[in-house]
């Protein structure tokens, strides 16, 4: 049997948008608002949990992307505050130079940030590195 030669025996009704029970009240608030209220609430439950001083989501600026997240917990890299500001001045100095694509070396890891959107892509340790090449960058800051 092909699918036009099926036939809909019952009758299908549009879904409607989940609306608010009688009584009920809520605030009316913007994408803006809403996305600083999670934030905030995110931000007390990581607290709460103990979890926001090993995260180094948003830190001074710099950010890191879902893969480089990943890499830096299979590598078991975990960035102090005092880090996470030299890699945010890394970021800075490089900026300030014109770079796009950065290769920071710090300590004994790889970041490669991008430097107009100010996100970690990719993290590195030095017993992980097998090539030791990294490619689409446009220079290199040590700190």
């Amino acid at each position: 049997m092909r699918p036009e030669e099926l036939e809909l025996h019952t009758r299908l009704r549009p879904l409607k948008p989940l609306q608010p029970g009688p009584g009920s009240r809520t605030p009316s608030t913007g994408p803006a608002e809403k996305k600083t209220a999670f934030s905030k609430v995110l931000a007390g439950e990581l607290v709460s949990k103990g979890e926001a001083a090993d995260a180094p989501k948003a830190v001074a600026g710099v950010e890191f992307s879902a893969h480089a997240m990943t890499r830096l917990q299979e590598r078991n890299v975990r960035l102090s505050s005092h880090s996470r500001q030299r890699l945010d001045h890394a970021v800075q100095l490089a900026e300030r130079k014109g770079s796009v694509n950065t290769l920071v070396l710090m300590d004994d890891t790889a970041y490669v940030v991008s430097v107009k959107n100010k996100k970690v892509i990719t993290a590195i340790t030095k017993d992980a590195a097998v090539e030791n090449v990294f490619t689409q960058i446009d220079s290199a800051t040590i700190v």
